[in-house]
């Protein structure tokens, strides 16, 4: 899940981008600059963003720290090649929400949650 992912799913959640930046105690254009990658978003904020969107918070910020890494650096690509195997083992949003006995998914159901 991207950053602006977040935030869009965080906003609509809010009311709009404005009230979510008034909920994170920011001021909307700074939010907005997090959105288009011209401010850098801190990773407790990435965190809170995460929780209001309803996101997994772990990822956000396993997310956030290889935002900081770069790549062209020795050290620091191959701390982001182990850290991306972490952000890997964390579902995409949406995967968790995946039931394997919901009919409305795979047309699976299961008489032991179905029992009276």
């Amino acid at each position: 899940m991207s950053l602006v992912f977040s935030i869009d799913a965080a906003a609509e959640i809010a009311g709009s981008q404005n009230k979510l930046a008034e909920m994170l105690g920011i001021k909307g254009p700074n939010l907005s600059e997090m959105r288009n990658g011209k401010r850098a978003c801190p990773i407790g904020m990435r965190a809170r963003i995460a929780t209001i969107a309803g996101h997994d918070t772990t990822r956000a910020i396993l997310e956030g720290l290889a935002d900081k890494l770069d790549p062209n650096d020795e050290y620091e690509k191959q701390a982001l090649l182990q850290l991306s195997a972490l952000i890997n083992a964390f579902p995409e949003e949406g995967e968790h929400e995946k039931n394997p006995v919901n009919p409305k998914i795979n047309g699976a159901s299961s008489h032991w949650r179905n029992r009276s």
